[in-house]
């Protein structure tokens, strides 16, 4: 575990007085991480037990931290993948997940043609733009939600939050807001912090931190694939101590239009309907060497020092281990760390070597329409999802009320 500490930016401002967590930790508390067992036996905590923050009364900017595992034992994020078999189809998808479809205008035209472009970038790892931040502590923080439809937020109005990390508008406002009470989050989306220091956000969905990490088909959240925004994280324990022991999180430039998997409850996917569906689960291939990563732009070597090289060969071990599961889209193949906490000890650039080429697609099991047709029906009974009962605490809403189950078959 480790102290955080805080100082105030100015004696004259109320804000800046209060106690913040980034849920960063120590080795000693990480569990073992991948190339390991799932066995939890030599972490403090269960698998299920909570975020724990313990203040000093007399040493107020002090917290300390324990790393924990999110997520039941039965959760997807918690499961080893490298005994699996390949899905028949895995090349094919991975072909078209690397299309990224953009549209064009012609000079002195109205026409407005659709694109698609071959992206063979490197894996990408963001530890500030487009990732999020996760945070607990603080004061009492009023939550105003800015529309009608707001998730979970007709049920939360204040929460503990710390003043020195705001969420980014720039980056969609993404912000996660642990609640070590309840051993729960809140995931907010398009945050900002207002000028009254409110916490205003478009939609709010709140997660059962001993759950399995996924919710029922057609449950919207943060995320456009309605997983949680903090599952799947590269977190700065784990690069500290070499150990990942959790499915990353991926984004690729073409998930399928139309259609997702679990542990995915809904999708923005705009690519190929037969390209990977969002909530697959891909896994780095066992024969491929990581390269040394080359600057995309001038082509040449990028040097690493030791210890992101160490860093990078956790990673390295956890996708041929655990594996990643498609998450959302981006402009190229990318993970997610920490924001705000590893960016001083990765740069990003580390598996720039790699490209979704080297990555093969687990069987994706059963499909579901987004949104939901006529004949639909909502599964959530433990034999037809992958770990049980849903966490999250939203049901699917009434307009999406199927009545009937729903298989797609991929197709070229």
């Amino acid at each position: 575990m480790v102290h955080v500490s805080t100082s105030l930016r100015s004696p004259t401002l109320r804000r800046r007085t209060h106690v913040m967590l980034v849920l960063t930790a120590a080795t000693a508390l990480l569990l073992a991480g991948c190339g390991g067992s799932d066995d939890t036996s030599n972490d403090n905590t269960s698998a299920g037990g909570n975020v724990v923050v313990t203040v000093d009364p007399n040493e107020a900017n002090n917290v300390v931290v324990p790393e924990r595992r999110f997520f039941n034992d039965s959760s997807p994020w918690n499961h080893r993948i490298d005994s699996l078999k390949v899905d028949p189809h895995s090349d094919r998808m991975i072909h078209f997940a690397q299309e990224r479809v953009g549209v064009t205008e012609l000079p002195n035209s109205n026409v407005i043609t659709q694109v698609r472009n071959l992206v063979d970038d490197g894996l990408y790892i963001n530890t500030y733009r487009w990732t999020v931040p996760v945070v607990a502590g603080g004061r009492p923080t009023q939550l105003v939600c800015r529309q009608l439809v707001c998730g979970d937020g007709s049920n939360t109005t204040t929460l503990n939050i710390p003043d020195d990390v705001d969420p980014d508008p720039r980056y969609d406002g993404w912000y996660t807001v642990f609640d070590t009470s309840a051993s729960v989050a809140y995931d907010l989306w398009r945050a900002r912090r207002e000028d009254d220091d409110t916490i205003s956000y478009n939609f709010m969905r709140k997660w059962d931190l001993n759950g399995p990490g996924y919710s029922a088909p057609w449950t919207e959240a943060a995320r456009g694939s309605g997983l949680p925004l903090f599952a799947g994280l590269i977190r700065p324990g784990e690069l500290q101590s070499g150990e990942i022991q959790h499915a990353l999180a991926i984004s690729v430039p073409g998930p399928a239009v139309g259609i997702f998997v679990q542990p995915a409850s809904s999708t923005d996917g705009n690519g190929r309907p037969s390209s990977i569906p969002e909530g697959a689960r891909i896994r780095l291939k066992r024969d491929v060497v990581l390269p040394k990563p080359r600057d995309p732009i001038t082509g040449k070597l990028i040097k690493l020092t030791k210890a992101q090289q160490r860093m990078s060969d956790a990673i390295v071990a956890c996708l041929r281990t655990y594996g990643a599961i498609v998450v959302d889209r981006a402009a190229v193949p990318t993970l997610y760390a920490q924001r705000n906490v590893t960016d001083t000890m990765i740069k990003g650039n580390e598996l720039q070597g790699l490209t979704l080429n080297d990555f093969e697609v687990l069987p994706i099991g059963q499909t579901y329409h987004y949104p939901p047709e006529e004949d639909d029906v909502v599964l959530v009974s433990p034999s037809t999802s992958p770990s049980g009962q849903p966490s999250s605490s939203s049901t699917p809403s009434p307009t999406s009320s199927p009545t009937s189950t729903l298989t797609v078959e991929v197709s070229p």
